[in-house]
């Protein structure tokens, strides 16, 4: 199997935002609301990104692209923040590399990525909704214990 080109630079975490794919179709009616149907599943993320980066940095981000064009259906892989951690995601850009501005010696560019999705564990899905359902504070044990049980500990 061919090894995947690995993008050496992290995106900047500030910097980007996830259109999630959507794996269900809406068609539109003349009355009343629309008929949803799922389509196909784990269609692909559009990702925008940007980094900072010095001269080095950038030489590499437009070389690593520029090698990416020469077999634009060879996905390469990205660290990225999607699903809930730092993973990798097979990636396609898809969009040119754009340089955005140049501050000194410092550059910033952004691109849009096409990222395929990863396998979503439905069961998983399941249980998480089930938990959040019948206890939404079940996720967030730490703002009970600032919020109330620290200000009761205190006697406030």
């Amino acid at each position: 199997m061919l090894e995947l080109n690995r993008l050496a630079y992290c995106v900047q975490q500030s910097g980007y935002t996830v259109d999630f794919g959507n794996d269900v179709i809406a068609q539109n009616l003349d009355g009343g609301p629309s008929r949803y149907r799922r389509d196909i599943r784990r269609n692909s993320h559009l990702v925008s990104v940007s980094w900072v980066v010095k001269l080095r940095g950038y030489q590499y981000l437009t070389a690593f692209h520029r090698v990416w064009m020469r077999n634009p259906s060879q996905p390469f892989l990205a660290k990225l923040i999607i699903d809930d951690e730092l993973k990798d995601y097979e990636c396609f850009f898809k969009s040119a590399i754009q340089l955005n501005s140049k501050n000194g010696p410092v550059y910033t560019l952004s691109a849009q990525l096409e990222v395929n999705a990863l396998i979503a564990d439905d069961a998983m899905d399941d249980a998480i909704v089930v938990l959040g359902g019948n206890s939404p504070d079940i996720f967030e044990p730490l703002e009970e214990l600032v919020n109330k049980d620290f200000p009761n500990a205190l006697g406030g």
